[in-house]
């Protein structure tokens, strides 16, 4: 008897178990949201849930405000939900504050008031500043998480609706700078460039910046008020009709007393015809500016060419390709080789002609890392992977370096915004015909070059013309 009794109890437990696993009755898991979809039913309620498919095929209205599943056979059952409120968060919104403002007490001891749009705005600025999408702050964990840990009630900030506060902002700066120019008593500078997008997104662009001393403070002021597509052809015609329409959107017809640019011939033909469209102060004697950190850059790049020069350059970017751009292997080798030798591993600048200063910061990168790079290149050599470096080019390098960095420096004083550079152009222009000078004396890099005397001469001639013109 007993024993039938025990085979009976054995045999019921089983079939208690199996019932279980088969049909889930006193599982412990619920069902998870798999997908939320989008719905057509009455936008007044559903503004306030998500239709979500859950991980068991059934379909669920999740709260938005308190993540709570419902039914969603009735609409009674979720405006309920909602409007008496069965929802937690409403009922703790409602408990704190019925009225607009919700306060409490900040940092400081102050009382602080949450305001929706204000948060939204600073959302707005914040994704301006730091060129963050418009989708930073659209999504449901970001949500969720503000409002379980800072504030109940935030809301959802869509990227639509980010994109538009950030246009509204953008909007009132705008008009800000507009209604200052026209209150101002004062000349405004402008300082303008046109250039290519990098990494071959298609199109160029120009931009104006405006430069002026405020007349309270005299505090010197600089705002970017154009950066507009520029499409070609980038003739003086074009330039002239882009400059004219910044001129009349932000009321400075009359007010502008200079213009710089680069020395292109468009540019030149867009200011004479500037000239006569608004007869500038003081004849127009200053009105077209030439930039001189570009003629610095003209200097260079005219004393970059001497061919000596130029094969030493070219021999050192091979040097940095085999190392760099051979293959990811080489420079994976190269890496590791410097951290066990505890040297640093820098990526190597590449010299661009229309990139200020380049080759210098290309040869500035390499020297910091010269015993590293030279006895990879060699490793590479002896396996006849690429041609040697010679080793003297090292010690020509090296002096090229010393005379790039004087005209790198009066670049960086010369592109100062912030401080009047025009006092300080000539004290420059010094300096650099001081070094040069010294360089064709004494010889120098010219020498171990062989063409001793050519390259001041002809970047002499090259500063004086331009300077001139």
């Amino acid at each position: 008897m007993l024993i039938s009794t025990c085979l009976f109890l054995w045999i019921l437990s089983t079939y208690i178990l199996i019932f279980t696993a088969t049909t889930g009755v006193g599982s412990t898991s619920a069902p998870t949201i798999r997908e939320i979809i989008s719905t057509n039913r009455n936008p007044q309620i559903w503004k306030d849930f998500n239709l979500c498919i859950m991980t068991d095929n059934s379909q669920k209205a999740q709260c938005k405000h308190c993540f709570h599943f419902l039914s969603v056979g009735s609409n009674t059952t979720l405006r309920n939900h909602i409007e008496h409120p069965h929802c937690e968060a409403k009922k703790a919104q409602k408990n704190q504050n019925s009225e607009a403002g919700q306060t409490s007490m900040a940092r400081d001891g102050s009382v602080f008031m949450y305001d929706p749009d204000y948060l939204r705005e600073q959302f707005a600025g914040l994704v301006i500043q730091r060129a963050l999408p418009f989708n930073h702050f659209d999504h449901e964990q970001t949500t969720r998480v503000f409002q379980n840990t800072m504030q109940p009630r935030y809301t959802h900030v869509s990227r639509s609706t980010l994109k538009r506060d950030a246009m509204k902002l953008w909007l009132a700066a705008k008009q800000e700078i507009i209604d200052s120019f026209g209150n101002i008593n004062a000349c405004v500078n402008l300082t303008t460039d046109v250039w290519s997008a990098p990494h071959g997104v298609p199109g160029s662009y120009m931009c104006v910046t405006a430069h002026w001393i405020e007349p309270g403070t005299w505090q010197m002021m600089k705002r970017v008020i154009s950066f507009e597509e520029f499409p070609s052809p980038h003739t003086g015609g074009a330039l002239f009709k882009m400059l004219t329409k910044v001129l009349t959107n932000f009321n400075l017809e009359d007010k502008v007393m200079s213009i710089t640019l680069d020395n292109a011939s468009n540019n030149t033909s867009a200011m004479d015809k500037l000239k006569l469209k608004y007869e500038p102060p003081m004849g127009g004697r200053f009105y077209h500016s030439r930039c001189v950190a570009h003629i610095i850059n003209l200097v260079v790049q005219a004393g970059l060419e001497v061919p000596a020069i130029d094969a030493i350059r070219e021999s050192f970017k091979t040097m940095l390709k085999d190392i760099f751009k051979s293959s990811a292997r080489t420079r994976q080798r190269y890496v590791k080789i410097c951290k066990d030798a505890e040297k640093p591993c820098l990526r190597p600048n590449w010299d661009v002609p229309t990139r200020w200063n380049s080759t210098y910061h290309m040869f500035l990168s390499g020297l910091k890392q010269q015993n590293t790079l030279a006895y990879f290149h060699d490793v590479l050599a002896n396996k006849n992977r690429c041609n040697h470096f010679p080793t003297e080019n090292w010690v020509i390098i090296q002096s090229l370096t010393q005379l790039l960095e004087v005209f790198n420096t009066a670049t960086e004083i010369l592109s100062g915004v912030y401080y009047p550079t025009s006092p300080l152009v000539l004290q420059q222009i010094f300096f650099m015909s001081t070094v040069l000078s010294e360089y064709e004396l004494e010889g120098g890099i010219l020498s171990i070059c062989s063409v001793r005397g050519f390259l001041p001469k002809s970047t002499i001639q090259v500063l004086q013309q331009t300077l001139s013109s």
